[in-house]
C-alpha cells in the first residue's frame, strides 16, 4: 500500500489561490445523500450511518467535501457528480478529518476524475496517515468493509496553514475546530454561499459517534466546537452524517449539543449496555446508525463482541 502525504502547498500544482479572483462566478451546492453501507459484524446486520457529501460549483469547476468509505459508495457519488454537473470539472476533494469513511474512495474518484487532487490541513493529513496503519486500515477497517475498500495510494495536498482557497474566486476556508468526535477536525465554511459543511463536528437525526469523546473534558471540547462554528453565521448547515429527511438549517447546532449532554447523563445512570440501548433510542427513537451506536455503547459498556473491542480499542482517548 502507497500512501504519500504531501505538505508543501504549491499554487501552481493546485491551482488554489489566496489572492481572490476580481470578478467570481456564480456559486452553487448539491448535496448527494448516500444510503448507508452494511458493516460486516456477523450475526449482527449493522450498517454505517448515511453519510453527506457536498459538492460546491461554479461555472466551470467544482470542489466535493468528503470520499465514501467503499467503492460501491464511491462509483455511486462519482455518476451522481457527472449527473450533477455535466459540463464542468472536479478539481479537488476537501477532507474535513481523518476518519477512513471521509477519504478511503478517493482513488476511486481519482481513477473517474482525472486531475482531481485531494487537499487538507496538516492536522487532518497526519490523522489519515494513523487511518493507514495497517491495525487500523486492514485489521479494523478492511474487517468491516472486506474486500470494499479501494487500495490507498491517493496523495493528500496540505493546504496553507491560514486554510484559504478559492474556487472561480470565491473564498473557501477551512476552519479548524480540534475535538468533536474525533480529533483535529474541520469544518468547510463558503461565505458567499452563507454555508458550513461540518463533516463530523456537527450530526443530522444520527446517532452520534462517541468513542473517542468518552470524557467529561472531551465532550465539553465537542460542544466548544459546535459553539466555533455556530459563531460563523451561515444559514445552511450539512453535516456528514444525516438522514435525506434532514434538512440543513442551523438546528443541526442545538440538537448535536443536545445529544451530547444526555449521553452524559444517561451514561452515568445506565447500568448495562441493554439499558443504555434502551434509554437512548427511546429519547431519540428517529435517529439511525445502528453500528456507531453500537460501538458508542461499547466503549461505555465493554461486551467482548471481538469487533466492537476492536473498534474501541483503535480510537483510544486523542492526544492533548
Amino acid at each position: 500500500m502507497l500512501f504519500k502525504l504531501l505538505t508543501t502547498f504549491s499554487l501552481a500544482s493546485l491551482s488554489l489561490a489566496e489572492t481572490l479572483q476580481h470578478y467570481p462566478s456564480t456559486l452553487h451546492w448539491d448535496v448527494y445523500n448516500a444510503p448507508p453501507a452494511p458493516v460486516y459484524d456477523p450475526p449482527n446486520n449493522y450498517t454505517l450511518s448515511p453519510t453527506t457529501y457536498t459538492l460546491i460549483h461554479g461555472d466551470h469547476s467544482a470542489v466535493l467535501v468528503d470520499a465514501p468509505v467503499n467503492v460501491e459508495t464511491a462509483s455511486g457519488l462519482a455518476d451522481w457528480i457527472e449527473s450533477t454537473i455535466p459540463n464542468k470539472k472536479l478539481t479537488h476533494i476537501y477532507v474535513t478529518h481523518g476518519h477512513g469513511d471521509h477519504f478511503f474512495g478517493i482513488p476511486v474518484l481519482q481513477q473517474r476524475f482525472p486531475g482531481v487532487v485531494a487537499v487538507a490541513t496538516r492536522r487532518t493529513i497526519a490523522h489519515v496517515a494513523e487511518q493507514l496503519t495497517k491495525e487500523e486500515f486492514v485489521d479494523f477497517w478492511g474487517a468491516v468493509f472486506p474486500n470494499q475498500i479501494p487500495a490507498q495510494n491517493e496523495t493528500i495536498q496540505a493546504l496553507p496553514l491560514n486554510g484559504r482557497f478559492s474556487l472561480e474566486g470565491h473564498l473557501l476556508q477551512a476552519v479548524e475546530v480540534g475535538q468533536s468526535d474525533t480529533y483535529n477536525t474541520t469544518v468547510l465554511h463558503v461565505p458567499d454561499l452563507d454555508l458550513v459543511v461540518t463533516g463530523d463536528a456537527v450530526y443530522g437525526e444520527c446517532f452520534q459517534y462517541l468513542v473517542e469523546t468518552n470524557t467529561p473534558e472531551l465532550r465539553a471540547q465537542w460542544i466548544a466546537a459546535i459553539d466555533k462554528i455556530e459563531k460563523l453565521n451561515p444559514k445552511f448547515v450539512v453535516p456528514s452524517h444525516k438522514q435525506a429527511s434532514d434538512g440543513y438549517g442551523t438546528e443541526h447546532f442545538e440538537k448535536t449539543r443536545q445529544y451530547i449532554r444526555d449521553w452524559a447523563k444517561l451514561i452515568e445512570i445506565a447500568t448495562s449496555g441493554e439499558d443504555l440501548l434502551q434509554r437512548i433510542t427511546a429519547l431519540y427513537p428517529q435517529r439511525v446508525g445502528d453500528w456507531i451506536l453500537a460501538i458508542s455503547i461499547e466503549e461505555v459498556f465493554p461486551s467482548g463482541n471481538d469487533k466492537l473491542v476492536k473498534a474501541r480499542d483503535l480510537f483510544p482517548t486523542p492526544p492533548m
